[in-house]
């Protein structure tokens, strides 16, 4: 799916989201303990993404919020990249 950037998003209900010292983990809380597959490790791009996705904001906003702050150095492309691929794995919805 190629999410629009007037999209408002927002993490699925079903995830947990843990920084553990230097990683950020996202586990689905309806897997099966042992399914080592359903954990996703996000990068501190990823992170930042992901804790300000909060159902109420559009996704042009996150990305201008995200590029203020970190002075541009988060591209649209890698986070739209990101958007993409965890909403293919219903870690998030629009």
């Amino acid at each position: 799916m190629n999410v629009l950037l007037d999209a408002i998003l927002k993490k699925s209900k079903n995830i947990v989201f843990r920084k553990i010292q230097d990683e950020y983990i996202l586990v689905p809380i309806v897997a099966a303990a042992a399914d080592v597959e359903s954990i996703f490790n996000l990068n501190e791009t990823g992170a930042v993404v992901w804790e300000r996705l909060d159902g109420t904001k559009k996704l042009s906003e996150i990305i201008e919020d995200i590029k203020s702050e970190y002075d541009g150095d988060v591209i649209e492309d890698d986070v739209m990249a990101f958007v993409n691929g965890m909403i293919d794995a219903k870690l998030i919805e629009v």
